[in-house]
């Protein structure tokens, strides 16, 4: 029986059982011990998209006005054809790195991630510096602790305590969340909006939006009442006493008190800290004060955030070096001081997926980039682009899946053709490489190859991966490089943003999606949560229109008055497709970057709220 290996952007990476005899049906592997044989809500959705009648089946060539959606049909070959030439021309007037690969984790399977990026090195294209996610807490935790790589979510179930901190992991970590529910340990979570994960844990801190630095340096204070002192920050947590820090954070002075004191007595515990609070604008300095209180509780190694494995990502991907970085989150910005002709966009659909849409789309048009998109379907950046490759989905082609999460590799077997001209990400790129007249060995490599080359590097057993579906793989266990130098100045510089007469803006990910995957063939919320008292002062009703409008941009949608979200936030779940709904949350989202990696600050976002 094949195997499947869910390969979307998440922590849980299933392992998949697949039949297709009488149509394909899938469940979750029950051997898999992180995965434990049962599959999320939006696994529903991974058949119906690869059997869906909206998917494209042959090569789209525009024929009209960028963005209008008229295409004609073209051949495979045809288009392979037009994508070399015009990456000559582009080449011979502009230079290669006037190209632009636009790619993401919308596909996160080893080859069909890494394979493409041969061909970019080949040619020496420009490269994306991936900034959106969780590149900018990943860079604190790198600076003061050495690294990113935290501990085995399998030890969960050794921990007295497990902190979910802005993360809902009920619906994007469900095995994860699995694991506290089922060991003895207390459970916080700590986020401004009373989730699932906040209804379903023993104490929820609804702390107020981007307060998270003064939450931990209040705890710090009370710490040192206890012998825990912080002798770089003295000065600063001196400051933060719970009842200061308790009218800044919203939470009061005792539940800062009460949290503290389960840290300290609570030992061993975990922390996971999530991408949502770090996508703020001092989001990768609040991982970094996390991690320092951690250090200070002896507790350095016992979070959560990445995990990384001895894969060579060089011979997957080739070696890049000395590349032009475009900076991913402000993409808008960067491509109006940036001479880039023509982009090749796959595994991302930034025309959704990015802040400050409206600018992006602005510049697309003004500059008239050539834009190349492999994708499933009709999105809304296929909408803008020139040509359009119908891609494979996981259930076509062989490779391997790993996990920034738990220690295990899973197979996904090919167990079904393309329709039509779909192509896979590998296949796609051999067959460029041959138009292209490239003839190196490493470009041409075959699936199974590089997957035989990948599993002997792990020293995984091929006949054991076969008939299991997955492998343990070890984890890369840097030394901790213990850096406290520098946090104070950083938090001296520490202000909390606001705006008067604005709310916050959270774009959420909701239950359904998986980035803006699925939107097509399923109805997504395009609300805005509005805690009730908010919409009483502003005489809104549910249901009522809104307009909700900032510097980048304005929308009208519905109110859903919800007691789960606090005062002066409004929560609209990310995802949705513009070209269905004529917006989405992106287009007031900002593009300004935070100190660490240039990361994402889409939860400083704010904006006003007014009655239609």
């Amino acid at each position: 029986m094949p195997f499947s290996a869910c390969p979307k952007d998440c922590f849980d990476s299933c392992s998949i059982i697949t039949e297709n005899s009488n149509g394909i049906r899938i469940r979750g592997n029950p051997s898999h011990p992180i995965t434990s044989g049962f599959l999320c809500y939006k696994a529903k959705f991974f058949v119906d998209s690869a059997i869906s009648d909206k998917r494209l089946r042959r090569p789209l060539l525009r024929d009209g006005k960028r963005g209008e959606g008229e295409f004609i049909e073209t051949s495979l070959d045809r288009a392979l054809d037009i994508i070399s030439e015009k990456i000559r021309e582009t080449i011979k007037e502009c230079g290669a790195e006037c190209i632009l690969p636009l790619e993401y984790a919308g596909n996160r399977a080893l080859i069909s991630y890494y394979f493409p990026r041969r061909f970019f090195n080949r040619i020496g294209s420009s490269f994306l510096n991936h900034s959106l996610c969780d590149e900018a807490g990943s860079m604190a935790l790198r600076s003061i602790l050495g690294t990113s790589v935290g501990m085995d979510p399998e030890k969960l179930k050794e921990m007295k305590m497990i902190v979910y901190w802005g993360i809902n992991p009920a619906w994007t970590n469900v095995h994860g969340w699995r694991l506290a529910k089922l060991s003895k340990a207390k459970i916080y979570v700590i986020d401004p909006v009373r989730t699932e994960s906040a209804k379903g844990a023993d104490v929820h801190l609804d702390l107020k939006p981007g307060t998270d630095i003064p939450l931990v340096l209040s705890i710090l204070n009370v710490l040192s009442r206890y012998g825990i002192s912080s002798p770089e920050l003295s000065s600063i947590v001196s400051r933060y006493d719970p009842e200061y820090a308790g009218r800044i954070t919203g939470l009061g002075a005792k539940k800062i008190e009460d949290f503290a004191l389960d840290l300290l007595d609570k030992r061993p515990f975990a922390i996971h800290m999530g991408y949502g609070f770090q996508r703020n604008l001092y989001g990768g300095l609040s991982v970094k004060t996390i991690a320092y209180m951690m250090t200070l509780l002896g507790m350095e190694r016992n979070f959560i955030y990445d995990a990384k494995h001895g894969i060579d990502y060089e011979y997957l991907g080739g070696i890049s070096e000395n590349k032009r970085l475009i900076n991913q989150v402000n993409l808008g910005r960067e491509l109006e001081k940036n001479d880039i002709r023509m982009i090749f966009v796959y595994n991302t659909n930034p025309l959704n997926s990015l802040p400050n849409q409206n600018l992006l789309r602005d510049v697309i048009q003004k500059k008239d980039i050539f834009i190349v998109v492999h994708d499933l379907f009709l999105t809304d950046t296929a909408l803008f682009s020139d040509l359009i490759i119908p891609a494979a989905s996981f259930f076509e082609f062989n490779d391997l899946v790993d996990s920034y999460y738990h220690d295990y590799i899973n197979l996904n077997q090919k167990v079904m053709d393309p329709p039509g001209e779909a192509i896979s990400n590998h296949d796609l790129f051999v067959l460029l490489s041959k138009k292209m007249g490239f003839n190196e060995p490493y470009l041409l490599e075959d699936e199974w190859s590089i997957i035989d080359n990948i599993i002997n590097m792990l020293k995984i057993d091929k006949n054991d991966l076969l008939k299991k579906g997955f492998a343990r793989i070890e984890r890369v266990r840097n030394e901790l490089i213990i850096n406290k130098s520098n946090l104070k100045e950083e938090l001296e510089n520490f202000t909390i943003p606001s705006r008067y007469g604005y709310f916050r803006l959270i774009s959420s990910t909701s239950i359904y999606g998986v980035g803006s995957q699925f939107n097509n063939l399923y109805s997504f919320d395009t609300y805005a949560h509005i805690n009730p008292h908010d919409a009483m002062e502003m005489g809104i009703d549910d249901g009522d229109s809104v307009r909700i409008m900032n510097e980048y941009g304005m929308i009208i949608t519905n109110v859903k008055l919800d007691d789960s979200i606090g005062r002066g936030i409004v929560l609209i779940y990310r995802g949705s497709w513009p070209s269905i709904h004529g917006w989405n949350v992106n287009f007031l989202t900002t593009d300004s970057v935070q100190e660490y990696s240039m990361g994402a600050s889409m939860n400083s976002t704010f904006v006003k709220v007014e009655k239609v």
